[in-house]
């Protein structure tokens, strides 16, 4: 195969008069690759023939941007979408009048041995595959969220940001009441808000053992009618005979920040998750969805740029979730078939649980008809013996 050489000259150093001669006026790609400070670049015409890399750093963007448009001529900018690097540079260039396009980093990635047979890959050269990928058309049009995407996906954010914080401190949480109230994981689930109350207050099971009259109360205050006089005082029995080992002042004060922050965390995130709620029910073209996989679902989808209406096809929303299904079978050996898990993961999450929600409401529905009918047949045997 041809050597490949992939010398690259600072943003700085470019000739964009002498380019610009070069061109011809002829519309040209800038390939880029995304990375957290210097960035690369292949700037190309449509065949290919004339082309050069280009390095600067993310805050030399602006000065990148005026030597290209020196050049006169239609600009593609093509961009990986890889994380929110690129995503000030993105802004600069769709202020900049150019047309963005958006290329697949795992196709990137498995292009490195295509072009020039050497199984590496360094920024200067996913730039130049960048290129090539967006010449053979296996490239799409960048689709930017509207404001009222934008809001979904940072209320989808939050509100993930408290749940994962509330799930680490309740496996925190588990692990010291088994050092020191082990007969209370036996009593309350770890989401119960009258046991984190009820941490937050004392802290320790000695501390409710020894106002122990007062806990109760509290805990009847709490929990309300859902929360039984018997249990009550199994709760209290369990502080004061627990077999856990004594709460020194530091250990209390720990258990105490622990519940503190889950109850913090608990808070934020049902206020996130109402935002994005709200968001779903004002938007009238989503209510139909909602009604089938919940609110919540709903807006995570669209934060998630997997709004199904942006689809022309189920096959193509089905391949963007990572659930179109996929086989690797050669001879006689055939595989078995698999879903492709490409797409995101927080999206297969938040269907699966749908779907769960789904089944569990068809159980209870077949429960009802069947019930519905047993009654009427009851009724229709009662009347056909009193006739």
């Amino acid at each position: 195969m041809k050597k490949h050489n992939y010398r690259t000259k600072n943003v700085n150093e470019i000739n964009w008069p002498e380019l610009r001669q070069q061109l011809g006026g002829g519309a040209v790609t800038f390939a880029v690759d995304v990375a957290k400070a210097q960035q690369y670049a292949l700037l190309t015409d449509a065949a290919q023939n004339v082309s050069a890399l280009v390095k600067w750093e993310l805050l030399e963007t602006t000065a990148l941007i005026q030597g290209l448009q020196q050049l006169g001529c239609p600009v593609t900018v093509v961009m990986e979408s890889t994380g929110t690097y690129g995503d000030a540079m993105r802004h600069q260039f769709r202020q900049a009048g150019f047309d963005i396009w958006q290329a697949s980093a795992k196709r990137v990635h498995d292009a490195k041995e295509i072009f020039d047979g050497v199984p590496s890959l360094h920024d200067a050269k996913a730039a130049c595959l960048i290129a090539k990928l967006h010449k053979e058309g296996l490239t799409k049009p960048w689709h930017e969220l509207d404001e009222a995407g934008r809001a979904l996906n940072a209320a989808r954010r939050e509100y993930d940001l408290h749940q994962s914080q509330y799930g680490r401190n309740q496996n925190r949480l588990e692990a010291y009441l088994g050092r020191h109230w082990p007969e209370v994981l036996a009593l309350f689930d770890l989401d119960s808000v009258t046991l984190e109350k009820l941490l937050v207050a004392y802290g320790s099971p000695q501390d409710i053992a020894a106002d122990a009259e007062q806990a109760a109360k509290n805990m009847k205050t709490w929990g309300g009618h859902f929360l039984k006089d018997d249990k009550i005082a199994c709760v209290i029995a369990s502080a004061i005979d627990t077999i856990g080992q004594p709460c020194i002042d530091a250990e209390r004060r720990y258990l105490q920040a622990l519940a503190t922050e889950m109850q913090h965390s608990r808070c934020q995130s049902q206020a996130a998750k109402q935002l994005l709620e709200a968001c779903v029910v004002a938007d009238e073209g989503l209510k139909e969805m909602a009604a089938l996989i919940g609110k919540l679902t709903a807006a995570i989808l669209i934060g998630l740029h997997l709004d199904p209406r942006n689809f022309s096809n189920a096959q193509g929303f089905l391949k963007a979730l990572g659930l179109n299904l996929t086989e690797k079978s050669s001879g006689q050996y055939h595989g078995q078939l698999k879903i492709s898990k490409r797409g995101s993961a927080v999206a297969r999450k938040y269907l699966y649980l749908a779907a769960l929600r789904l089944i569990q409401r068809v159980k209870w529905s077949n429960k009802a008809g069947h019930f519905q009918r047993h009654i009427i047949m009851s009724a229709e045997v009662k009347n056909e013996q009193n006739r």
